[in-house]
């Protein structure tokens, strides 16, 4: 697996046949509308749970151009091909890198690469030398709520959005021996 031009170490359970055939590298510009599409369709399902439109549905191909621009968007590809993407900027109400806009084209969900971008996201931000990362989810959104508790992640702060609750839930990515 590479990121960028350096090759990525990753744990023994993540060392897959196809992850040695994915790339995970800051997103380009004339991806743009490719990776709008995939967060869009990535985010759909979410909406008949909510009741309304989750915002990665909302997202607007300037919105993403400015995340390119900062290098805080990144662009994951299998044997070339755009299949995801996910953002790591700084959550400044927490303190704390979080990782947002996790996306993967519909038609390869579910067979593990969430799992790869997660644990590509948290090597990257432990690069970055932060020892603890956050996510956002809906409450209602049981299926990722749980994905992300079986990750190691904690619910530390709930809110009100738009008349659904979402949760921030915060991993420690360095052991505290």
């Amino acid at each position: 697996m590479k990121i960028g031009c350096k090759k990525m170490h990753l744990p023994d359970f993540l060392k897959e046949e196809w992850m040695k055939k994915t790339e995970i590298r800051y997103s380009k510009a004339e991806e743009i509308p490719i990776l709008r599409k995939i967060i869009v369709e990535a985010y759909s399902p979410i909406e008949p749970i909510l009741g309304r439109k989750p915002r990665g549905m909302l997202e607007t191909e300037e919105k993403l151009a400015e995340r390119v621009k900062k290098n805080t968007m990144y662009s994951v590809l299998f044997e070339g091909n755009l299949i995801g993407t996910f953002t790591i900027e700084e959550n400044t109400n927490f303190g704390l890198m979080e990782v947002q806009k996790v996306a993967i084209k519909e038609d390869i969900q579910n067979k593990g690469i969430g799992s790869f971008i997660m644990e590509s996201a948290e090597h990257l931000i432990r690069l970055m030398e932060k020892k603890k990362v956050i996510v956002e989810t809906y409450e209602d959104h049981k299926k990722l709520v749980d994905f992300y508790l079986h990750r190691g992640y904690k619910i530390i702060h709930k809110r009100m959005r738009k008349g659904n609750i979402v949760i921030v839930m915060e991993k420690n990515l360095w052991r505290e021996d």
